[in-house]
Formats: structure tokens, sequence, C-alpha cells
């Protein structure tokens, strides 16, 4: 009898943990999370070098670094021979996860107070490749520096600004030199004329993930009548946009 009473206790038990499950919910959980990153970035890069090793006036190697990025024309005074000038590149490198567009545009130089710009042309090109910087190149008597990959121009994307209002090429004092002449002759070829300009330039040459630089190149210089131009300083800047394909 008192077994009896033992598993019908038992029972009880049981069906009342089963109606208590049935009418009770215990929930827990686990986060779920993810991060999805930018498809692309860009990063402005400006290099330059020094000589770090040598043997006595023989430079032996070379230490490219990155410094601020910029395009300085420096002073224009009216000179004949400081009408117009062409800068050095700057970089871009475009890191991508995916086919993208290149969008390259970019302002005038502009007085300071909005009142007057000057000319103002600018000259993209996709580069060779990218090298990690800093980085040491071993330098050859007589031969000139060894460069990073980034500032090896390999394909000409286009000319890009207001194509009305184009810097005049700068006038070279031709003399019995051969350096000189084809100094005229090159200058000739690269400096910009209007049917070469747009307003902005699109590369579509990106067609899978990697990372890839681009160099842009400057051309600009002071009006015929500069006593009509405003002193002071003048600045503006070169835009470059990542769009993904659509």
């Amino acid at each position: 009898m008192k077994r009896c009473a033992i598993l019908a206790s038992l029972f009880l038990l049981l069906f009342s943990l089963l109606a208590f499950a049935n009418n009770q919910s215990i929930v827990n959980e686990i986060p779920v999370k993810a991060d999805v990153g930018p498809y692309a970035a860009v990063i402005p890069q400006k290099l330059m070098f020094e000589t770090t090793k040598g043997c006595w006036l023989i430079p032996l190697e070379d230490e490219w670094f990155e410094v601020e990025p910029e395009m300085s024309f420096g002073h224009f005074s009216g000179n004949p021979d400081q009408r117009s000038r062409i800068q050095d590149s700057n970089c871009f490198l475009v890191e991508t996860n995916c086919a993208v567009n290149i969008i390259f545009d970019g302002t005038p130089l502009t007085h300071l107070d909005g009142s007057t710009t000057l000319p103002t042309t600018y000259w993209a090109f996709r580069s060779l490749g990218v090298n990690d910087i800093p980085i040491t190149f071993p330098r050859f008597p007589l031969l000139p520096p060894f460069v990073p990959l980034q500032l090896i121009p390999a394909q000409e994307i286009g000319y890009f600004g207001d194509s009305s209002d184009i810097p005049k090429g700068p006038d070279f004092d031709i003399k019995p030199d051969w350096l000189d002449l084809i100094l005229e002759i090159v200058t000739g070829v690269i400096w910009p004329t209007p049917e070469k300009v747009e307003s902005r330039q699109v590369y579509t040459g990106i067609n899978e993930k990697g990372v890839y630089a681009f160099q842009v190149f400057g051309f600009a210089g002071v009006r015929e009548n500069i006593s009509a131009m405003k002193a002071g300083d003048y600045v503006g800047e070169i835009r470059l946009t990542v769009s993904a394909e659509s």
C-alpha cells in the first residue's frame, strides 16, 4: 500500500511538471553580428626621395617616403618666363573589393575671396602599379634614381578642367642646344588644347578586386594682362570619386 502511494505521488509530480512545461516558455539567445566594410577606399599620396647611403660623392641608395599631398605652382610674378607651368604628379591609391568606375574632376586655382581664377588644367594617368612605402632602391652611378610603380605613368586617362580656360604654353628661349629643343617639342605635345580637355574624365578599367594607383599632373598660369589679376593666394582641388558599377 505504501509502495502504491509513492508511485502515485511520482506520477502526480510527473504530470505536474508536464503541465508546467506546457504552460511556460524558457527563452535564451545567442547574438548574431556582422560588419560590412566599404567597397572601396581612396588614399591621396605624394612621394619624395632622399639619398640615405653613399660612398664619398657617389649615391648608392635612395629611400622613398610619403609627404603631405599637394600641388603647388609657386609664385607667378608676371615675367614672360613665368607665364605658365606644369607641376609633377600627386597620386591616388584606390583599394576596391569589386569592379568600379573612377571619376576625375577638379576646380581651378581661385583667389581666396572667390573674385578671380587662374587658367588651370589637370592630366590623369593610371600608374604601372603600387609599391608599399617607405621603400629603398639601389642607385647606380650616372643613372637616374629608380621610382616606385605608382609614379610611373602607364595609361593616359585624359585632361580635365575648363576647356575654355586653358593656360597658355610656356615660352622657351630656344638656344642652339638640343636639350632646349627637346623641351620645346615635348611641351608642345603634352600641353593641353581645348579639344583634349573634358570637364571630367571617367576611367572604367578596374574590373576586379585589387589596389590601383592613379597620377594627376597639373598645368596653370597667369593671364596675358597680369595687372588685371588680383594679387594673393589662389587655391583649388583635385577630386577622385569611386562609384560601383551598376
